[in-house]
């Protein structure tokens, strides 16, 4: 039985049936070729994706004239005849897998980066530059120049197996600027009514269409640009009457990288609702016949059928999800929902190469909860152990966890013991966030794991070295933890103290006016948490920067959140005691009921090291090894998993 109908109707478009209503967003891989043309590992990521069930697999970013601009030093490049190889490779991938290639075609405008391109900043009008080259108004002749580009690329993409091209219409791209009143202030035929500032918009979609009749084109947009001043949905359900029947498909979005504040809204965060655009796709529907599709937070599958049920869109677009889990579609499909892998909403797989936000791009896709993104090349099935060895996996965390289940699916004996009475370890604490509750759903995705597989599972089993060579594996696997630092000052024995680590074990412990001495990713998150109860909140951190331990969007996104709910932070604070009804720094002082220690982790190293003799092969993993991430943690159990032969 189909728990999920409207997600597995089929849709036609224009002759096309798409085999399901889930769209894979243009998610960018950066990790080209010099020449912007795609590697064996870009084309392994696509191929999982369109293997994992997604009926539209959308490539990503592809420029369309270098000549024009560019905003990113590599994205696909379609205007060299040259790219064709490899994107006819990248698209074969894909359509083996009965889904449909698409490519999404972007000019920059004003977004142009000058460190990547040394020419004219092109936007709709004169301004100055958010990047230090000033902006110069396109004349007509270049728009027309670049509308032919436009259809260069569509063309070059069509010739290269592309089913399907995505026009950029929103985040602030040139098209963008063109349609909003923030941005075009011109008086000419491109500006001042709406039909003015779409006309280039729909220039570049008459000329696709003329030059590729058969292929399908989707307009992306945002749905609001969500600043004052800037485009409203209303706005875009009217701008999109005039997109209607000329476009296979709309797709909306929402923001501008013009005004960095909407990045959180763009690439959703952990404190955002979920389906955060559905609302401006529903208005947008209201007003056009053409098929409408939605991205934003829309990973819970009870959701997306609602969404597609009560008629606000017709396809559910995934971004960050079927980077957590590729085979999100199939398992939906095949009746496996509680075996997906969620995505858990921490932006690392965007922020590791967010430029100029970020001085260097690391040009990877790396994934908290998938260890195998951006290794699809290298990781693509599960291998047999040579021979299969009775390995000892000691600590129930999430890097014991993935450890215990990556062993056991290559059919080796495994033993996990865990000290308590239950598995989770250092991410149990989610259960009792409202902003975690994805990093939760993931712990027990991992623990159904481990138990639906031939795992010896020992709880409330405090492992020695005496017991571990009493069971003689072959292999052991120590994932133990870390222990939290108790910084010495004076006063931080008294009954005023809470630990951060299993605070939310006691909450009758902490009081309305909280200090928290650490201003690090637990810290800031904790004070998060503790001011949307409605406490009094001070962050208290030595270092320069808060939360510098966090991927750039989530770290952006939790500076937001914290000013949001009134929390007060002092950096470049050190706490010099602390004082039954406050704690002092240096002469100041900062009353509190309850002083929260987040001062970090140790590694029980000394414990861990215990154990190295009680084996053949000994591996030290997770916070034991070095106090770190989730991310960490599961590559760590994973590769041990994998490589343990």
């Amino acid at each position: 039985m189909n728990h999920y109908p409207k997600l597995f109707e089929p849709l036609n478009l224009r002759g096309t049936v798409l085999k399901n209503r889930i769209e894979s967003s243009p998610v960018a891989v950066s990790n080209l070729t010099p020449q912007a043309h795609f590697t064996p590992e870009n084309i392994a990521v696509f191929e999982r994706k369109a293997r994992g069930g997604a009926a539209i697999v959308n490539m990503g970013e592809a420029r369309i004239d270098l000549k024009t601009g560019i905003s990113h030093a590599l994205c696909l490049a379609l205007d060299d005849k040259e790219v064709l190889p490899s994107l006819i490779l990248a698209t074969d991938a894909i359509k083996r897998h009965n889904a449909i290639p698409a490519v999404e075609l972007i000019h920059p405008g004003g977004r142009a980066n000058p460190e990547y391109y040394d020419g004219t900043i092109w936007a709709p009008s004169d301004a100055p530059g958010h990047l230090g080259k000033p902006y110069t108004a396109l004349d007509e002749d270049t728009i027309h120049y670049i509308v032919e580009r436009f259809a260069d690329a569509a063309e070059m993409a069509a010739l290269g197996g592309v089913e399907m091209v995505m026009i950029h219409g929103g985040h602030g791209w040139l098209l963008h600027e063109f349609l909003s009143p923030l941005h075009n202030h011109r008086t000419d035929r491109f500006g001042g009514s709406l039909e003015n500032r779409a006309r280039m918009s729909l220039m570049v979609v008459d000329a696709i269409r003329k030059r590729c009749p058969d292929l399908l084109i989707e307009f992306r947009l945002s749905g609001s640009e969500l600043v004052k001043g800037g485009l409203t949905a209303e706005d875009q359900a009217e701008f999109c009457k005039l997109l209607d029947g000329k476009v296979d498909l709309i797709h909306v979005t929402a923001g501008t990288f013009h005004y960095p504040e909407t990045n959180q809204h763009m690439m959703a965060n952990m404190f955002s609702p979920f389906g955060v655009n559905v609302e401006f796709a529903a208005t947008i529907k209201q007003a056009v016949k053409t098929p409408v599709a939605v991205v934003g937070g829309l990973d819970d599958p009870e959701l997306a059928e609602q969404v597609l049920a009560e008629g606000k869109a017709d396809i559910i677009a995934l971004g960050r999800s079927l980077i957590a889990d590729a085979q999100l579609p199939n398992k939906l499909c095949y009746g496996q929902r509680d075996d997906i892998t969620p995505c858990v909403r921490c932006n690392h797989c965007i922020s590791e190469s967010f430029v100029p936000y970020v001085k260097y791009a690391s040009r990877l896709v790396r994934c908290t909860v998938n260890p195998v993104a951006g290794r699809e090349y290298t990781e693509k099935d599960v291998r047999p152990a040579l021979v299969p060895k009775k390995v000892l996996v000691i600590g129930g965390g999430p890097a014991g966890m993935e450890a215990a289940i990556t062993l056991a699916d290559r059919g080796h004996q495994v033993i996990l013991a865990e000290k308590s009475g239950s598995l989770g370890g250092a991410i149990r604490f989610a259960r009792h966030v409202s902003f975690k509750t994805k990093l939760d759903q993931f712990m027990q995705v991992l623990i159904r794991r481990v138990e639906q597989r031939k795992i010896t599972l020992m709880l409330n089993t405090a492992m020695t070295p005496e017991l571990a060579r009493q069971l003689e594996p072959d292999a052991i696997v120590c994932a133990i933890g870390a222990d939290p630092i108790v910084p010495p000052i004076p006063g931080v024995d008294g009954n005023n103290v809470v630990m951060a680590v299993g605070m939310h074990e006691h909450p009758e412990r902490i009081g309305q006016n909280v200090v928290i001495l650490g201003g690090g990713l637990v810290g800031c998150e904790e004070g998060i948490l503790l001011a949307q109860q409605g406490k009094q909140v001070t962050i208290l951190e030595m270092k320069p920067e808060l939360c510098r331990d966090a991927p750039y969007l989530h770290h952006e996104a939790v500076l937001l959140e914290l000013d949001r709910l009134g929390a007060v932070t002092r950096t470049n604070t050190r706490c010099t005691q602390i004082l039954p009804d406050g704690v002092l720094a240096g002469e100041e002082k900062f009353a509190a009921d309850t002083v929260l220690i987040a001062a970090g982790l140790r590694a029980r190293a000394e414990e861990a090291e215990s154990f190295r003799g009680c084996a053949r092969e000994f591996w030290r993993i997770g916070d034991c090894k070095r106090a770190r991430n989730v991310l960490l943690a599961i590559h760590e159990g994973y590769d041990a998993g994998s490589y343990i032969e």
